[in-house]
């Protein structure tokens, strides 16, 4: 397998915010985006931003930060995955910009978990009921990340489910943005 690559996904429309553009909305005083490409270029040189029509400014403030991005339509978060695939060869790990406390040492324990299963997807959930405050659970107790790794292309799928707060937690509303905030003091 060869070097890894890393893809932050940062094109999404933000519904649940009213289309604020979500990367770069602050979070302990940086834009959302920052936080984890800080991360993901201590896992990986080669590391992407998937940007799409929905985020001109996050695509202007990769650029003139120094971060290469990826021209997706925009659409959907799985169609912007796949346009994304373009740019390497497994393996690729993608990160949702909106998880501003993701740690290294999350992803590292999350990728030598996929590593092991036989599967050439490996997505991430969470098990809110078991890690995030009650008031955090949300609608689906088990939650996709936005976090997965490919690692080849027969599209075999597989989920690991990891409980780690605040690291997990992903930014989908006002009421999230809110508590991550308190969370930085």
């Amino acid at each position: 397998m060869g070097e890894l690559v890393v893809v932050v996904m940062a094109g999404g429309m933000a519904k649940r915010m009213g289309g604020v553009e979500k990367p770069l909305v602050k979070v302990c005083g940086k834009p959302m985006i920052e936080h984890v490409l800080v991360t993901a270029s201590n896992l990986s040189r080669k590391l992407y931003v998937a940007v799409s029509p929905n985020t001109p400014l996050t695509e202007r403030w990769c650029l003139e930060n120094g971060y290469p991005v990826i021209a997706t339509s925009g659409k959907s978060y799985p169609e912007d995955l796949k346009e994304a695939l373009s740019i390497a060869n497994p393996p690729i790990l993608f990160l949702p910009a909106d998880t501003p406390f993701i740690t290294r040492s999350v992803l590292e324990e999350f990728i030598e978990k996929a590593l092991g299963l036989k599967e050439s997807v490996i997505t991430l959930l969470v098990d809110r009921t078991k890690c995030f405050p009650e008031h955090l659970w949300g609608s689906e107790p088990r939650s996709p990340t936005g976090i997965s790794l490919l690692k080849g292309y027969d599209w075999s799928w597989n989920n690991i489910v990891m409980c780690r707060f605040p690291d997990l937690l992903d930014i989908d509303t006002w009421f999230e943005l809110e508590y991550a905030e308190r969370l930085c003091s």
